[in-house]
Parts: structure tokens; C-alpha cells; sequence
């Protein structure tokens, strides 16, 4: 965090770790529902300001849904791409890269690739009858 010029306090550390080690998407309200489940007690501004810190450093990339809800992946700076279950919110990240522009004669200097679906275990829970519950 101080590499991104980020003021690290011990609540916005802690917050910061519950988020990474989450390894799935969140909205605000979602964070700070784990955040006080994980018997911290931020307030809502905390978690707003601290994702809007996360998201300017480049740490935390958003993904507006249908309902207006916005949902947040910690993540590393550098280049990557996300499969995010829409069941359990589970993020899984990865590297490897192979898009290409469709036309030879235009210079791409930047994209973005994430996919959206269900993981395995969603996938194994719907089969043996279980109900996942959107993440």
C-alpha cells in the first residue's frame, strides 16, 4: 500500500488483508459485512475510501452489474485477466494471454479480458441439488 502512496493504518491493513485473502469479489456493503463478521468495525466511509484508494493505485479493478451494484477485485497491478463465479464470487486470476485484434492494421496498447460464469464447485453443488448463493 505505500508503494501506491496509500497512508496504511492498522484497521486499513487489516481491512486490506481480509479483502486479498478473500479471493472473490465484493461490493462495499459485501466488504463490510466480512469486515465485521471478521470482527473488525469500519465504518462505511472507511470501506469506501479505502476502496476508492485500492481502485486509484491500480490494486482493485470494478465491475458495475446489472442492478447497479458495484463489485470490487483486489488484484495486482500488472497485467492479468479474471474468471469470476457469478454463484459464489469466487475470482480466480490468470495470466496467460492469447487475444489478438481481429484486424491486422490496428495497434492494441491495452485490452481486457474477464470471464463470468460458474465454477466447479457451483457447478457440482447444482447436481447433487445443492443451491449456491449468488456472490
Amino acid at each position: 500500500m505505500r508503494r501506491a502512496g496509500l497512508r496504511v493504518t492498522p484497521l486499513r491493513r487489516r481491512l486490506v488483508r481480509l479483502f486479498a485473502a478473500s479471493g472473490r469479489w465484493y461490493s462495499p456493503q459485501e466488504l463490510s459485512a466480512a469486515a465485521e463478521k471478521a470482527g473488525l468495525r469500519p465504518g462505511r466511509a472507511t470501506v469506501y475510501r479505502l476502496i476508492d484508494a485500492l481502485t486509484a493505485a491500480g490494486l482493485c479493478k470494478s465491475y458495475p452489474q446489472p442492478n447497479r451494484l458495484i463489485r470490487y477485485v483486489f488484484c495486482a497491478p500488472e497485467h492479468h485477466h479474471h474468471m469470476i463465479c457469478l454463484d459464489c464470487g469466487k475470482v480466480t486470476d490468470f495470466a496467460t494471454c492469447k487475444v489478438k485484434a481481429p484486424d491486422a492494421t490496428f495497434t492494441v496498447k491495452d485490452h481486457a479480458v474477464d470471464f463470468f460464469g460458474s465454477c466447479a464447485l457451483c457447478r457440482s453443488d447444482r447436481t447433487e441439488g445443492g443451491r449456491p448463493i449468488r456472490g
